[in-house]
């Protein structure tokens, strides 16, 4: 787990490693070979943004049950993992975070299995944590949304006039959904009041689509490692905003000219690269990612003065520099 995001915040840091020993001691396979691909998933498991943010909005309440948030937190993260697990079936990847994936490790049929045994782990965590049967709703809701946005995304996939209403609507499943979850599930147990709720609700939303932005835009940058092949997406056929506003340009014969091909090599790619930067569309999602970001600075400084509000602009601040 990379904590280094959390270093100037001690006590959130302290949180998400009582979060992470939650989710390591939820895995109780009995094949060790299995259980340590898992432990090894959840120790690799990047900087635990959406835990963050469920527990920075657990403080807008009068409720103090650290355990119940740091449950929920854990149960946020093992969705997200289960998630990510199937996408690397579906994508045939081998490689997340320069890591061997469980797909990679195991085979498809044994990796599908592990992700749904993680699904299982998130709905014992809601059950034990959940207020009420209205909360079971609103996070089975994300169940929903998570799959409604993977199945928009492989509709859209080859789809050379997908639109930016596309993308979005994708990536608000695919993405967006468990940023919603967190910040709203967060401000619920943490007891706060309607507006607040609602308020997260519409901070996850944006910070999620930035987030998915600028993966996005990372993988078109030569330079920054990703821990998976550039330009990957384009490959599979799931075209992005730099692709999208490229196709818009008078770039598109051009550009059209390759996607159609029946499979890309590492010219066509390079080729790709150069007309996304030199048309503009590189530029354009970029600024795409700004507005949605000012958007979000916007929402977040409705929220009622404190710690957690003044860590969430920290945070933002270092994840998007």
């Amino acid at each position: 787990m990379d904590y280094s995001l959390w270093e100037q915040f001690p006590n959130l840091e302290n949180k998400l490693k009582k979060t992470q020993k939650i989710m390591i001691n939820q895995i109780n396979i009995d094949n060790s070979k299995f259980k340590k691909g898992i432990d090894d998933l959840i120790n690799g498991n990047g900087k635990m943004i959406r835990a963050a943010l469920l527990l920075l909005f657990s403080e807008y309440g009068p409720n103090n049950n650290d355990l119940i948030f740091e449950k929920a937190a854990a149960s946020i993260e093992i969705i997200h993992l289960a998630s990510l697990v199937h996408d690397d079936v579906i994508d045939e990847s081998d490689l997340r975070r320069a890591a061997k994936t469980l797909n990679k490790k195991f085979g498809q049929h044994k990796a599908i299995y592990l992700g749904d045994y993680l699904f299982t782990r998130y709905f014992k965590l809601l059950i034990e944590y959940a207020p009420d049967k209205n909360n079971l709703n609103f996070n089975i809701e994300l169940i929903q949304s998570i799959l409604d946005g993977e199945l928009h995304q492989s509709l859209s996939k080859d789809n050379l006039k997908r639109s930016e209403t596309d993308y979005f609507k994708a990536i608000n499943g695919k993405t967006s959904a468990l940023f919603i979850n967190s910040a709203a599930e967060g401000a619920i147990l943490g007891g706060a009041d309607e507006t607040t709720v609602k308020l997260a609700e519409q901070i996850g939303s944006k910070l999620g689509d930035a987030f998915q932005i600028r993966d996005d835009l990372l993988d078109f940058n030569p330079t920054y490692k990703t821990g998976k092949p550039k330009l990957e997406d384009v490959a599979e056929g799931i075209y992005t905003l730099p692709i999208i506003y490229a196709l818009r340009t008078s770039y598109k014969e051009e550009l059209l000219k390759i996607l159609k091909k029946d499979q890309l090599d590492s010219a066509d790619l390079q080729k790709i690269q150069i007309i996304i930067e030199t048309s503009g569309g590189l530029k354009q999602a970029q600024q795409k990612l700004e507005k949605t970001l000012k958007e979000c600075k916007h929402l977040i400084d409705k929220l009622p003065d404190g710690i957690s509000k003044n860590t969430l602009n920290m945070i933002i601040e270092k994840l998007f520099k």
